[in-house]
């Protein structure tokens, strides 16, 4: 009964220790929501002023060309750009990505997919099944992630153009609220041609090429830095919960252990009080 009692006793110490940990990772994936999903709100308007503008332009340049817009005759080779985190301890979060990327292969069987991962846990799993990766990018800071968005999009475009990609897709969780994300497949080349309600004529100066060479890029660069920024807010939202989770669970355990641990001691009161009253019948 003693070694139940102790073995009781040492159960509880350790779920106090993991509630200790667990508690402490709610309180630092809570700051880091915070600070994420307001950048997420400061960003949306504009990359939504961004959605706008290429779409007034696509209204006026109806016969102009372009292959970040048309695309290819034939596509071969499919590039993704696959969204997760650094670290674990986020839930389904990472393994969802991983599946949408299985998805998307699995959607053209005939394709060569290479991946530019960004997050370790992407990067891990492409490297682990010798998928062809074309970069990797991790440890991402909010001060750096405009300049790596940056950095894949001009990547991608002149894969794009060097014909090492004939399509490109991103793969991401967008986020919604603190308990929601939408995991998005979407197709970055060619850019959708999305026009406007308006049917304004435009005049362009000094040409609609020359604005459409220079705009492209820069609108990719932001889709992709608000892209960053929704599937880093929705990774620590869902590590926030599923370690709240696991504190609640921690906490729950020790109430039952305890529960266990003073049932066992007051058995085994009452055994010992048992035994002297035997021992004392005994001696009568």
């Amino acid at each position: 009964m003693a070694a139940n009692i102790k073995e009781i006793k040492s159960r509880i110490k350790g779920v106090q220790s993991t509630h200790k940990i667990t508690k402490a990772m709610e309180v630092v994936s809570s700051t880091k929501f915070k600070r994420y999903s307001k950048l997420v709100g400061e960003s949306r308007p504009y990359s939504e002023a961004m959605d706008g503008i290429l779409s007034n332009i696509a209204t006026g340049i109806k016969n102009e060309k372009n292959s970040l817009f048309d695309g290819k005759a034939e596509v071969k080779k499919i590039g993704v750009v696959l969204m997760t985190s650094d670290r674990g301890l986020c839930g389904g979060f990472n393994s969802q990505a991983n599946k949408a990327l299985e998805r998307l292969k699995a959607e053209n069987p005939d394709k060569k997919v290479s991946i530019i991962a960004v997050g370790k846990k992407g990067r891990d799993y492409c490297k682990k099944r010798d998928y062809d990766l074309k970069g990797e990018y991790i440890q991402l800071i909010p001060e750096s992630m405009f300049d790596k968005a940056k950095e894949i999009s001009e990547n991608i475009v002149d894969f794009y153009l060097e014909d090492i990609f004939d399509e490109v897709y991103i793969i991401y969780s967008k986020f919604v609220s603190a308990v929601t994300s939408d995991l998005t497949t979407k197709r970055l080349i060619p850019i959708e041609k999305v026009e406007s309600e308006s049917n304004e004529p435009y005049i362009f100066e000094p040409s609609a090429e020359y604005i459409l060479s220079t705009l492209l890029p820069k609108y990719l660069n932001i889709v992709l830095y608000q892209a960053i920024l929704d599937n880093t807010a929705s990774e620590h939202a869902a590590r926030k919960t599923a370690m709240k989770s696991a504190t609640d669970n921690a906490e729950e355990l020790v109430d039952g252990l305890t529960l266990q641990f003073n049932r066992a001691r007051q058995a085994a009161i009452t055994q010992e009080i048992a035994e002297i009253v035997s021992g004392s019948l005994a001696q009568q």
